[in-house]
């Protein structure tokens, strides 16, 4: 895997709300950001290129920050509440909006946040595998020194 790894923007009201996810995210590798308004979401997304948003606060926040990833090559997941859960909602997917698909209980979330990591671990392997190789130093081989024979 390259060195910059596996990059995840969190919007949510407060870093304690996501602790659970962001364990899990750090577990698998993944370098994490937290910001807790749009604006700060923003000013990430302009330093970093995020393979990842989650949006644990409001819908909105979510919307907003869409309107302004343009063609970023990103998957954006929000977390919708219902009763004393939620429900994953998928808002993009490897850049292309996806509003409408299916909605997506915890356990299903957490099953395709893996294969998801999983499949961005896999696509970085491959650019790594298909950057050029560094070419090899040239080492200077000097030709033997003609030895000199007696009698010649």
């Amino acid at each position: 895997m390259n060195q910059e790894g596996i990059k995840v923007l969190l919007l949510g009201e407060s870093a304690m709300g996501a602790s659970l996810l962001l364990r899990r995210l750090e577990q698998r590798g993944c370098r994490c950001w937290f910001a807790v308004s749009p604006e700060e979401g923003i000013d990430l997304f302009n330093q970093h290129v995020f393979h990842l948003i989650l949006n644990t606060g409001p819908v909105g926040r979510a919307n907003s920050m869409i309107a302004l990833l343009g063609e970023a090559n990103c998957s954006v997941y929000c977390a919708y509440p219902v009763e004393d859960s939620c429900l994953w909602l998928p808002l993009m997917d490897h850049g292309r909006k996806c509003l409408g698909a299916p909605a997506l209980r915890p356990s299903e979330f957490l099953v395709v946040l893996d294969d998801l990591i999983t499949e961005i671990e896999s696509e970085q392997l491959v650019a790594l595998q298909s950057a050029p190789a560094a070419l090899p130093r040239r080492i200077a081989i000097r030709a033997p020194a003609k030895s000199k024979t007696a009698g010649a």
